[in-house]
């Protein structure tokens, strides 16, 4: 494994850092998918800072209990307190200190997995801690048991944050942080396979990236292989079920019906299913655009690492785990292109919301739009000005001829486009890997954009 430094999470750490520097307490509550790097984070905001780091592990919530007493001798340089309850061990921190401590209770979700402890944590924030000098911080992978245990409204502890993060994976761009010496191409197929998951980047040099791949994937001995079965059968009850439903919207099934169908459900019974991988931030659900009503919404993978492995390994497993592994490194090596443009969607999005200088407007919305037959990657668009802008991203070398043919189909689509059709201004973009004569073809008006600009 190859570790990087802290990467990024400037905001997450200035949002920390400003409930820090208030005096009293604070209760923030930090969640977000396994590996997005919610442990690496909390140990940068505590550095220098007066703390006590508990870190649970999934065993009996006595042994975390033995843990947090150790944690409380050291930082107070005491004999072991060996107190019985998380309650006892607040009480004496509340009595103790003299200055403003941090105490981080990191995987918190394995603490109320084995045990009904909400309720005492209700206790601690509501009549021990409220007019101490503390942050108090609880942090948890497993998403679903986060969201019902402390954040919903039915938790004891509901109302009681003074703030809330939910960690996402990084973005793309941070990638070119960690990889300094790659190239934007193998970024764009590391970011495919990992997406900004950092656990996942640690594996990877961005040097010999397709072959990395193969390493990291296809090997059954490999962490990377199983990640997404164990984390399905660690952070939900049917994971079977669930299974299916991701290997179904990866293959490109949409709509309800098709999931459904293929995951062998009913469809009035698959909705809560989806529900909780959109919570868990697996899948997402899109909307045209300018789809007011938000009627025909389409399902989507969102995890990339998630989308590459039900697309790439799942249909497989049973022979990579028995080291028959040629015919998935083929399939790999013949589809990977394809599956990348999905990729390179995704990504030119992202381009367009952080170079927002680089359009003739501002645009207040952005967002892929599709109505019946016909689809176009991105739209942007102004409201108050009446402008607008088509773009196709393509992720092949392009010749000029050809982005004009592009241009010309936008052209034509753009006519179905319902929107201020008589009083807007239009803008034609065409987004690919590399392009032929980008200056000749910006000077005639069309908004172009290669991986040189990324």
């Amino acid at each position: 494994m190859f570790r990087k430094k802290f990467i990024d999470r400037k905001e997450e750490l200035r949002f920390l850092n400003d409930a820090y520097n208030k005096k009293g307490f604070e209760f923030i509550v930090v969640s977000g998918r396994r590996r997005t790097g919610k442990s690496r984070l909390l140990k940068e905001f505590v550095r220098g800072k007066e703390n006590i780091f508990l870190l649970c592990e999934d065993r009996k919530w006595q042994a975390n209990l033995t843990k947090f007493n150790k944690a409380i001798s050291k930082y107070f340089n005491t004999p072991n307190p060996n107190f019985k309850s998380f309650a006892e061990c607040f009480e004496f921190i509340k009595n103790e200190i003299k200055k403003r401590v941090v105490i981080v209770i990191d995987e918190f979700s394995y603490l109320i997995k084995k045990t009904d402890i909400v309720a005492e944590f209700q206790t601690i924030t509501d009549e021990i801690l409220i007019d101490k000098d503390v942050m108090l911080i609880l942090s948890g992978s497993a998403v679903s048991m986060m969201n019902k245990k402390v954040l919903s409204y039915k938790s004891p502890l509901y109302g009681r944050t003074t703030g809330n993060i939910f960690l996402q994976p990084l973005r793309f761009r941070d990638l070119s942080k960690w990889f300094k010496s790659s190239n934007t191409e193998d970024l764009i197929k590391i970011y495919g396979v990992c997406d900004g998951i950092p656990k996942y980047l640690e594996f990877f040099t961005g040097k010999n990236t397709e072959k990395e791949i193969i390493k990291n994937v296809f090997n059954p001995n490999s962490f990377l292989f199983r990640e997404p079965k164990l984390l399905l059968e660690e952070e939900l009850r049917e994971p079977e079920t669930y299974f299916q439903i991701l290997e179904a919207v990866s293959l490109g099934y949409t709509k309800v019906v098709e999931i459904a169908n293929y995951s062998y459900l009913e469809a009035k019974d698959i909705s809560s299913y989806l529900s909780i991988l959109i919570d868990l931030g697996f899948i997402e659900k899109e909307y045209s655009i300018l789809d007011k009503k938000r009627t025909r919404g389409i399902y989507k993978m969102k995890d990339n690492f998630f989308n590459f492995w039900f697309r790439f390994v799942s249909d497989y497993f049973g022979k990579i785990e028995i080291n028959e592994t040629e015919e998935a490194i083929q399939n790999f090596k013949k589809n990977f292109n394809i599956y990348l443009g999905f990729i390179f969607e995704k990504i030119s999005k992202e381009f367009l919301i952080g170079n927002k200088n680089k359009l003739p407007f501002e645009f207040q919305k952005i967002g892929r739009w599709w109505h019946k037959n016909k689809e176009i990657d991105l739209i942007a668009l102004n409201n108050k000005t009446k402008q607008i802008a088509f773009f196709e991203a393509k992720w092949k070398n392009l010749k000029e001829k050809e982005v004009k043919r592009i241009i010309e189909e936008l052209k034509e689509k753009s006519k179905f486009v319902d929107w201020n059709l008589d009083k807007r201004k239009e803008f034609f973009g065409v987004i690919g890997k590399k392009i032929e004569n980008k200056k000749d073809l910006r000077r005639e008006g069309f908004l172009i954009f290669d991986l040189e600009d990324f």
